[in-house]
């Protein structure tokens, strides 16, 4: 998939990613700011992984820097709608990584999706997902004590601009 310098790269998930996000989800730092806090046993995991990997309504990319995962964006369709999760795996975090594969995210989604609105949830005190959501386009749409929502508008093939 394209990106402006080929460094960072989109890439669907294949099966043998299973392991990869199954480590990813479960990593401390992905729990502590996860509207879950509960680790994910592997057999959930595996169940989820092949319902969502089998849905024409879900895109799962892993996002790579040099060739090697760094992260991983989820996109789930609903009429208009689309909910987004991400993640930054722990060898890349600190890197300032997660804008730019959110933007890359969004000018790849309009190549399958158009006048959808992404809708990305975040637990208040992420400051670094808040930030990177901010960064990459989206706005606050609403705030609570438990989570903020965050909207992308995508009315037409025009996506982000990666710089």
């Amino acid at each position: 998939m394209y990106n402006s310098n080929n460094r960072l790269t989109l890439r669907l998930v294949v099966k043998s990613d299973e392991t990869l996000l199954y480590d990813w989800a479960n990593d401390p730092e992905v729990r502590k700011w996860s509207f879950s806090k509960v680790p994910i046993s592997l057999n959930e995991h595996k169940s989820w992984f092949h319902k969502k990997i089998n849905d024409s309504n879900v895109l799962i990319w892993i996002f790579e820097d040099c060739h090697s995962p760094a992260g991983m964006i989820r996109l789930e369709k609903k009429d208009n709608k689309v909910l987004l999760n991400y993640l930054i795996g722990s060898e890349s975090r600190g890197k300032k990584l997660a804008s730019k594969m959110l933007k890359l995210a969004i000018n790849e989604v309009v190549d399958y999706w158009e006048n959808i609105k992404v809708f990305a949830y975040t637990v208040p005190g992420n400051i670094s997902s808040i930030k990177s959501l901010e960064k990459a386009g989206f706005t606050l749409e609403s705030s609570g004590d438990e989570k903020k929502c965050y909207i992308y508008n995508i009315n037409n093939k025009m996506g982000a601009t990666l710089e």
